[in-house]
């Protein structure tokens, strides 16, 4: 996908850069899982979602002037508004997005600003040491997979190029038939 033509406009370039860091978190997330990094691993897993989410809204819904001052630093509104605007389009009506976040969000803010669930996992019989289940080890695969893929589809629909958007979700369905995360 890096050698990918999009179009050259400034939208692109912002929402394609959000996608491009949230496919960056998920490599990162992989190879610290790989490491058995497993705390660092899972503080990455809210930033990926967010950028992700950020790179939807700046591809569907920024005003044009909200781009330009993303771009010089301006912070986008909260996650929740984000995902709100970004729901309000055609392709996200069913509203998947808030549904992951209801679902996730307590756990990833825990995880990302070490609170109680992380340092639960940091306390074992033995000591203080790492103590992920193996169960909890496949939901972060598994989530940084959705958010890879989701990441790959947003690059897509930036090219309009509906033949790899079609290759990506032949891919996914492969690895859902082999049992594997996303």
């Amino acid at each position: 996908m890096t050698e990918m033509a999009l179009p050259d406009c400034t939208r692109t370039r912002v929402a394609g850069s959000c996608y491009a860091i949230a496919q960056d978190h998920h490599r990162a997330i992989v190879l610290l899982l790989e490491h058995r990094l497993y705390a660092s691993s899972m503080s990455l897993l809210r930033v990926a979602f967010e950028a992700y989410v950020r790179g939807q809204w700046l591809s569907l819904c920024a005003s044009e002037a909200e781009i330009k001052q993303y771009i010089r630093g301006w912070e986008p509104p909260k996650i929740d508004k984000l995902l709100n605007d970004v729901e309000n389009t055609p392709a996200f009506i069913e509203k998947v997005l808030s549904r992951v976040k209801s679902q996730t969000w307590k756990s990833m803010c825990a995880f990302t600003h070490t609170g109680g669930l992380h340092i639960q996992r940091w306390n074992s019989v033995a000591g203080i040491e790492p103590n992920y289940s193996t169960e909890e080890i496949l939901e972060v695969l598994a989530f940084a997979e959705f958010v890879g893929t989701m990441s790959a589809l947003g690059v897509a629909a930036l090219a309009d190029d509906a033949a790899l958007a079609r290759h990506i979700l032949a891919k996914v369905n492969d690895r859902i038939e082999q049992g594997q995360p996303g």
